[in-house]
């Protein structure tokens, strides 16, 4: 199946690089109209001067990327040097034989057909492959301490992950052997040494094995062990006693509950031949592509498509990546979003202008498939953790107040603008505070991450849910109206009243507890017909909510209703 996709790929390229050729005799004719025009004296005469030389620059500038792009390297280069000499305004005897020699290099591409070679051995990686499995994602847990790795593989069972446990660095090939996991959970001292599991790791590494994403968990908080666990791949290093929630935090973004997200990916680019070739290249890498090819209407797009990355040309007709890269960091929605150039400019001036600007990094055209989606997932992935340690709740993992209010005041508006729906509910744990007064914090935690997991193992992925403060949740369902998100939530409620927990010390062994939660639903459309007002959908669903505490709790109450 890789094979056969990997063939479907170097067609798909071959096709484009095809089209390319044949429209290589339109672009001269275009460059060739420009210059009689500049040549001629026709631009003094109009006072367009500036404006062809410019429209002969965005051209050469196109055929750099694209030339290089599809293997015609002869037409690339001579394109760059036309490019340089328009950007440097030489004298125009200069610049009619770099044209003339532009000209017999497109004679020359049009007639010889470079391999595609250079694709061949394109890893195919899928970064959503978890995603896919139809299970939830296997976490390998290596630890000799019974007691401490018994508690974490509790808890990370209750967060929804498989996990096996390895006691011994011995058992660890095997049980890689017969199945990778998604994640490896591993303590930097064993029997062997103060730092035997990095250097076990780095062993295998050495040895020409795959490891998967590796989070390393230890005592020690040095910096020597810290430098080995990065020597051995280690994307993250946590210090006992464990704080979970950012241990979580940590393993969603990487494979996440039911497999990590795609990486969504915003392309700015004006030329179609391109922004189709490497929309191919990281679609089949598993991301999400969307392309805009006019600069001008890329704020829609990055208000419904929450790109994880945006990715832009230098140069594109109305404006500049340098001022559209200023204008989206000009608004705090956007300023944590990386936005990468991908061009064929050479000069360091101008790639340093463009990350001063607000860029995060400079691809140059031409580039291989595996180095744009490499050097594209590593920024995604930095972008997440940095997203997850802002925008989640400490506890759960789930999304802050003000980031939830945030995700319902761009779904209302989408659903506005395609004529869709949603459903708003507000959560409460019914008498949480005796349970705090009672049992003690520790065990309302585990109460919170319990009706944590509740939701999220049984609404959809595509639902948002959040932590609004203390005992109380948030959940937008899209596409759903009021009772249908009644009937979904019952079901949970149902669900979480029967689950019983246990108190932590011996004041509290006797009896095993029940809790259950109260929620109020509204919708959009829905019957109190308050439009795409987030507060006052808010507002009904608090009231909602209440009217639900008041008939006696352990209920749904749908506003309106």
């Amino acid at each position: 199946m890789k094979e056969d996709a990997r063939r479907a790929l170097q067609l798909q390229l071959q096709q484009l690089r095809n089209g390319f050729a044949e429209a290589i005799p339109e672009k001269m004719a275009e460059i060739d109209a420009a210059w009689a025009r500049v040549a001629g004296g026709e631009e003094r005469r109009s006072g367009s001067g500036e404006a062809e030389y410019q429209f002969l620059y965005r051209i050469a500038h196109s055929l750099v990327g694209n030339s290089g792009t599809f293997g015609f390297n002869d037409l690339s280069e001579c394109a760059r040097a036309l490019e340089h000499a328009l950007a440097d305004k030489v004298p125009q005897d200069k610049l009619q034989q770099l044209i003339a020699n532009l000209r017999e290099a497109a004679a020359r591409a049009m007639r010889l057909s470079p391999p595609l070679a250079e694709y061949s051995d394109f890893p195919l990686t899928d970064f959503n492959a978890a995603a896919n499995s139809g299970q939830a994602p296997m976490v390998l847990l290596v630890d000799d301490d019974e007691f401490f790795s018994g508690e974490l593989l509790l808890q990370l069972e209750g967060y929804g992950y498989r996990v096996k446990h390895c006691r011994t660095l011995a058992d660890v090939p095997a049980a890689l052997e017969r199945e990778m996991p998604a994640a490896l959970v591993m303590d930097i001292i064993h029997p062997e040494g103060e730092l035997a599991g990095p250097l076990f790791l780095s062993n295998l590494i050495n040895q020409g094995n795959t490891l998967p994403p590796t989070l390393f968990i230890s005592v020690r908080d040095d910096l020597s062990a810290r430098l080995e666990a990065v020597r051995a791949g280690g994307l993250g290093y946590f210090t006992k006693p464990l704080e979970m929630p950012q241990l979580i935090a940590r393993l969603e973004v990487l494979v996440g509950y039911r497999g990590p997200e795609p990486y969504r990916i915003l392309m700015i680019e004006d030329s179609a031949t391109e922004s189709t070739h490497y929309a191919h290249v990281l679609r089949r890498a598993g991301m999400q592509v969307t392309v805009v090819s006019n600069p001008l209407q890329v704020m829609e797009p990055l208000l419904t498509e929450r790109p994880d990355l945006v990715l832009m040309d230098l140069y594109m007709p109305g404006c500049s990546g340098l001022e559209l890269a200023t204008v989206i960091r000009q608004q705090d929605a956007f300023m944590g979003i990386p936005i990468v150039f991908l061009s064929s400019e050479t000069d360091v001036d101008r790639q340093m202008s463009g990350l001063s600007m607000g860029g995060d990094d400079f691809l140059e055209k031409p580039i291989s498939p595996e180095h744009l989606v490499a050097s594209l997932a590593a920024r995604v992935t930095r972008a997440r953790l940095l997203r997850a340690n802002m925008n989640r709740d400490s506890l759960t993992g789930l999304l802050n107040h003000g980031n939830f209010k945030y995700q319902l005041k761009l779904e209302l508006s989408r659903a506005a603008r395609r004529q869709g729906s949603l459903a708003l509910a507000v959560i409460d744990i019914d008498d949480f505070k005796q349970v705090n007064d009672t049992y003690g914090h520790p065990v309302g935690d585990r109460v919170i991450r319990s009706l944590t997991r509740h939701l999220q193992q049984q609404l959809r992925e595509t639902d948002i849910l959040g932590r609004l403060g203390g005992d109380e949740f948030g959940a937008i369902l899209l596409d759903t109206d009021e009772e249908g998100a009644k009937g979904r939530l019952d079901s949970i409620r149902e669900a979480f009243a029967a689950h019983h927990y246990r108190g932590l010390d011996s004041v509290s062994e006797a009896e095993p507890f029940a809790i259950s939660f109260s929620c109020g639903v509204s919708g959009f459309p829905g019957k109190t017909n308050v439009g795409a007002d987030p507060e006052a959908l808010l507002v009904l669903t608090d009231q909602a909510l209440l009217e639900a505490k008041l008939q006696g709790r352990n209920r749904i109450v749908v506003a309106g209703a």
